[in-house]
Formats: C-alpha cells, structure tokens, sequence
C-alpha cells in the first residue's frame, strides 16, 4: 500500500510518494522479525507470525494526514514478549532530514559528544519519544515532498514509543517507530556522556490484546528544506492545547521583579545583577565531568547543594540578562516611584558604560575586570544582547526626561565596532580578544548582533547600521535559516540549538517594518517555525512521584535546549511578542496558539509560597529553575532514570525574558492573550 502524490492511498507503486512496509516484531533477544502480509482492503493491511495478529487500519484525515490504527492480538496459547515496529519508506530520495529536538540534518556542527549522524558505531540510532517535541517524529524530505512519522499521545501504550531513521543504499529514506520506549545502540544519558541502550517490551498473554496510535504525514515543503513548518501547522490539529496561564501578566511581572530585586548586589561599588541562586553542584557539573559516583559523593555534603546567591559571575547577556533585568527594574522603579530602585538599575548601566574601550568592547562578564583572568574572549551573542539593551535603555531614559549620552556612546562604538569587523563569509564571528582580534568565527551566534545594529539605526538613523545590519541578515539566512539550522548560540555548549534563533525572529521583524520588504517577512517565519520545531506539543509521562507531578508541570509549550542538552526550559517567553505579531502580519492564528502554549509553560513552577519546599529546599519568591529533564538526561543527578525533575539552578534570564514579554504588548490588547 502506498501514498501518492495526489496524499491518497493508492495500491500503485507509480507515483507513490511513500509505501506502508510490513510489520515487524523485536523479541527480548534482539531478534527482529517481518510478518506476513495476510490481506490488503479498505485501507486496513492484516498481518500474522509469531503466534500474533496485526492489523493496520490507515484513515486519511486530509491534507496528507494519515492516521494509524494498530491492533496486535496474541492468538498463541503462551505469553509474547515483544516489540512492535511500523515502519514506512519514501518513494523518493530525500536531501535532509529532522528528528526534532535530536537531529537536525545529522548534527554536523559541534564537536561533543552527543548524538550525531543517523548511526552509532554502524548501528541504527533509536531514540525515545520523550526527547522529540513531536512524539518519537522523524521527517525527511526533498524540495518537492516531505514525510514524517510520529506517534499519538491518545493514551500511554501509544505514546511510549521510540524513532528511528535509516538511509537506505538507494538514497530513499526508511521511517521506523518502535512501541514500547527504546534507546539504542546506547542512551544519550547526560553531557557528552553514553550509557548503556535502554528497552521495555509488551507483555501480552494468550487472547489479549492491545492497541496502538500513530500518525504518517506527507506533504509538498512549504519552502525548501522546511517540511517541518507544514508538520507544525498540521499537528495543531492533532495535539490541541487547553492549557491556560496559571498566573496572570500582572502576578508574574510581580514575581519577576521580586527576584530581579534579590539578584540586585553590590560589586567594587557597582550595582550588578548575580547570575543565580544555586547549589555549588551546579557549577561543580556544569560541564557535566563528574562521575556518577563523584557527583553522588558532593550531593551527600549539605553545604553542596544549598540554594544561595554565591557566584560572582555578572554577565551582560545570555543567561543572566544582567541589563536586561536591570532595564526592567528601572522601567518598575519609574512606575512605582521607587527612586532608588531606579537609580540602582541605571547604576548597572552607568557600570557597564564606563568599562567600555575605545574600540566598542567590554567584558561581557562584570566580574573580568577585578578577578585578574587573562586571555578573555568575548562573544558576540553578548555584545548583540549589549548593543540592543543600552540603546533600548537609551530610549527609556530619554523619555522620562534624563539624557544619557553615554548609553549612545555606548552603542554607536559598539556598533562601528561590529561594522568595521564584518566578514562576508562568517559574518560577525563567535568570540573576539579585547584588542578586536577574532578567535572564534562559526556558528550562527552574530545574529545577535544584527538587532542591536538595528535598534542602534533606529536611534541615530546611522544607515551605515542598516546597511551592515541588511548584509548580515543576508548571510545568515542563506547560509543558515534557508537550511533549518542555527548554531553556537548557547555558550555552554557548541552543538545545533534553539536559542539561536531568536535574533533572527526579532531582526527579521524589524527590517520589515523598516523597508516593508516581503523576503523580510518570509524570513521571520521561517526563523520561528524552527524555533517551534524546539517546542513540545504534548505531555511526557513521569513516575508519580516525579517532580513534574508534585508540582504540576506539564511539558506542552516547553522548548528543548539544544542537541547537546535535551531538557526544557522556559526560553518560550522570549519571542512571544514576535509570534503575536507573525499572527497579526500573516493572519496565521496558529501563531497565537503557540504564543500561548510557550507562555503557559514559561510561568510554572514559579516560586510564589516561599515556604514551600522543594528537594528538600526553600525557594526565593520569584525564582524557577532553568532545566526541566524530561527523558533519560540528566547532569545534576547520579542517574538519567529520574525522568522528570527538576534542577536547582534559579537563572536569571528565566523571569527577565517574561518580564520583557510583559513590557512589548503592554497597552495592548494582546496582553490580554497572556490571561
């Protein structure tokens, strides 16, 4: 049976775009079995063997949506053990391929050590459905057609499941999803760190029965490359979100700026925002080199995993969004009359402002300038974050009647800087010296840099900015959005991410206002179905003790790191203003439906009681941990099988990015979409 290029089910082979294999079994002992096809009618394929029973009722929900019904009876008179695997094979020979959240054309940027390519060791990998957004999903597909396979969340035997990809000698492309969970040759079980596979196998007795969901897609790409993108729009229809914000705008504006507040401290007689509350564990595995056994050893020590604000790390950008934050109390302490609120969040710019060299670079962390480090680098997804900030902060002071010329300064240095430095190959690099000398040119990172040149033009109308700003855009989209992958952004490890992307979501938005360029538009969706294909559209299952259920956290709307580190957190705030405006400028109301699952899962498990106790620990009002670990991955703790927990670390981005959320659609009615 095959599906053809009209997306019907067709009995011919000429013209098929996808053809339905037979069923298989993996029994305990590894062995994988192909059954035989008994009939072939109506759109229901019959198998029997191993003593077993299968039938494959396919129903076509339209628009190259099939779903998959599978009924496996033990028609023996003893006990089965097994694993049941459907599988699919293109009729066409795809160029690229995704399993969202895990590989993104096989990984081939970074060096680490996490999954990469669709082998290991000559080995098919099989990963677990808890570590793609979309249910054990694996899409391939060519300019003129794509096809996916994911499984339904419509009960647990359907939704524990497993994927696999393999490239056939041909160039075709064979979809395989395994019931119940498998991770093989190994599992990804922590940073850059392999363990041993993991396997669950049905057990049915003589007459039972169970029964399995699954879904196979086909489509024509809505761009090159981005399959993906019609997958999203489709599965709205297969995974609908309910959720609703637990906290409204006004509570969670609160909680952030009570946090904010206890992040505010004193350092060599400036103001700065700390990194963190966390335990001394978290940065002692940040890297994730400790044995199982040497981490089980520091966590048995109170004083290592006591919850404090304790390292002096001050970044500009990134994770701790220090004049991010420091922008939003300001922005507070002007509204409330808290004088010296505001004053003590100009005083971090007012610091930042005055370390700045001659040629536009500052350390992008604060505490550079009084430990004594040498050989310092410093990154452009940083500066980007910089450049936009103090000309934001700029425009905000200029408006409650203070001029700050430093703060212009600041930017039309920074941004000469990133203009004279430009490269039409590698744009505006990763990492530079302080003498302006690169160190590391790759990945997406410079996309940063482009909202900050553009926020900077829009003060000084410098069109040298927009200039530079148009020729980046250029570059990163060919090289980089065009084919479905940003890189490099999240500094803690150097891998395919999510997070990336954001500036080009942001930039992209904003050159089409500008020149109302419709390529400009096309880019902005482009850059946030990407995102999207990050964000999970269903609830994983965890154990009841889990941490997830004690404290309600679901997954849907949660956004998974990156390749390297497949947790979720709460980056979803970030481009909410973005989505809704995407809705508005498209007429795409699937943009407001992911706006909201993203905000959603962002304001959970935010700390409101603190005398509630979690891990044993009382919370700062306003804190929430960055990691929610969802699958067998952990680096916090000795094993990866404590799927759904959380970590300790209390980050500082988390609540500036919903504050920052808050403040764009504030006056409007689209902060209403966040109740």
């Amino acid at each position: 049976m095959f599906i053809d290029k009209t997306f019907q089910i067709s009995k011919e082979k000429d013209h098929a775009i996808l053809s339905f294999e037979n069923a298989q079994l993996e029994t305990i002992s590894g062995d994988v079995t192909e059954l035989t096809l008994e009939k072939e009618e109506s759109g229901t394929r019959s198998f029997c063997g191993e003593g077993l029973r299968i039938a494959d009722k396919i129903k076509d929900l339209s628009g190259g949506l099939f779903r998959v019904t599978r009924t496996i009876c033990n028609a023996s008179d003893t006990s089965k053990q097994f694993k049941s695997i459907f599988t699919v094979k293109t009729c066409f020979v795809p160029e690229k391929y995704v399993i969202p959240c895990v590989l993104y054309n096989g990984n081939q940027f970074g060096a680490g050590g996490s999954p990469a390519g669709l082998t290991k060791d000559g080995a098919s990998w099989i990963f677990a459905y808890d570590r793609e957004g979309i249910p054990s999903c694996t899409v391939s597909e060519n300019e003129n057609f794509g096809a996916a396979l994911f499984a339904s969340d419509c009960d647990a035997h359907s939704l524990e499941s497993a994927c696999s990809l393999i490239k056939r000698d041909d160039g075709t492309f064979v979809h395989k999803l395994y019931h119940p969970v498998t991770e093989a040759p190994v599992t990804y079980s922590g940073k850059n760190r392999m363990t041993e596979r993991f396997d669950q196998y049905f057990h049915l007795a003589p007459g039972e029965t169970i029964c399995l969901n699954l879904f196979v897609f086909v489509c024509v790409p809505k761009w090159k490359n981005f399959a993906m993108a019609n997958l999203l729009d489709r599965v709205s229809d297969v995974f609908k979100n309910k959720k609703t914000p637990d906290k409204s705008p006004e509570r969670v504006w609160e909680l952030g700026i009570a946090f904010a507040r206890q992040l505010m401290g004193d350092f060599h007689g400036h103001k700065m925002i700390y990194t963190n509350f966390s335990p001394k564990t978290y940065s002692l595995q940040h890297s994730g080199k400790l044995s199982d056994s040497a981490l089980a050893k520091l966590l048995q020590d109170p004083e290592n995993t006591r919850i404090q604000r304790w390292n002096e790390r001050f970044e500009i950008g990134w994770a701790d969004q220090g004049l991010l934050n420091a922008r939003m109390l300001a922005r507070h302490g002007y509204k409330t009359g808290d004088t010296e609120l505001l004053n003590n969040a100009v005083n971090v710019f007012d610091s930042w402002a005055e370390k700045q060299l001659e040629n536009g670079l500052v350390y992008t962390e604060f505490q550079h300038y009084y430990n004594g480090e040498k050989d310092v680098v410093v990154d452009t997804c940083n500066l980007g974050w910089a450049l936009a900030e103090f000309a934001r902060m700029y425009q905000f002071m200029q408006k409650i009647g203070t001029d700050k010329p430093k703060y212009l300064n600041f930017c039309i240095r920074l941004a000469d800087f990133f203009c004279t430095h430009f490269n039409e190959e590698t744009g505006f690099g990763k990492t530079w010296t302080m003498n302006a000398k690169p160190v590391s040119t790759v990945g997406s990172i410079g996309g940063f840099v482009i909202t900050g040149l553009l926020e900077t033009y829009l003060l000084t109308h410098n069109e040298a900015y927009l200039i530079c700003a148009k020729h980046a855009h250029a570059l990163y989209t060919k090289r980089d959005i065009d084919e479905f992958v940003c890189t490099a952004g999240a500094l803690d490890c150097a891998c395919v991410d999510k997070e990336t992307v954001y500036p080009f979501i942001t930039s992209s938005l904003m050159l089409y206002d500008i020149s109302k360029e419709p390529h400009f538009l096309e880019t902005a969706q482009k850059a946030a179905y990407y995102f999207c294909s990050w964000m999970f559209v269903y609830d994983t299952l965890s154990a009841p003790d889990s941490d997830f259920n004690q404290f309600n956290y679901y997954t849907t709307g949660g956004t998974a790191v990156s390749a390297e580190h497949p947790a979720i957190d709460a980056w979803g705030a970030a481009p909410v203003t973005e989505f809704v405006r995407l809705a508005e400028l498209t007429g795409d109301k699937k943009w407001i439906d992911r706006a909201k699952a993203m905000w959603c899962n962002a304001i959970l498990c935010i700390t409101e009681d603190t005398k509630q106790e979690i891990h044993g620990q009382t919370r700062p009002l306003g804190g929430q941990n960055e990691g929610f670990f969802q699958c067998r991955w952990t680096k916090y703790r000795p094993t990866c099988e404590e799927r759904g927990h959380f970590n300790d670390c209390l980050s500082a981005w988390c609540g500036a990015y919903r504050m920052m959320t808050i403040a764009n659609l504030e006056g409007s009615n689209s902060l209403d979409l966040l109740r």
